[in-house]
């Protein structure tokens, strides 16, 4: 399996943790560097995959100029990321 495929695999399970609650990117992409440590993905592999996740529908990154860029996922990620269980 390439990174790539791990890095959407790893940020749809890690969404899927936090139940709905909105995920600061900055957490979530040292959550996915860590899961992935072996790999070691960069910052620009993990925000390549989080933007494929977006486009694929699967996550929302939202931003606000108190907290930055939050993610989370959307009912399909959510479908999906049971799936990868």
């Amino acid at each position: 399996m390439s990174i790539k495929l791990k890095l959407h695999r790893v940020i749809l399970l890690v969404l899927n943790q936090c139940d709905g609650v909105p995920m600061p990117e900055n957490v979530l992409v040292d959550a996915a560097a860590l899961l992935l440590r072996v790999e070691a993905p960069t910052r620009d592999d993990i925000a390549d995959a989080l933007k494929d996740v977006e486009a694929a529908g699967y996550a929302a990154g939202l931003s606000d100029d108190i907290a930055g860029r939050s993610w989370t996922l959307t009912g399909k990620g959510t479908h999906k990321a049971r799936q990868l269980r």
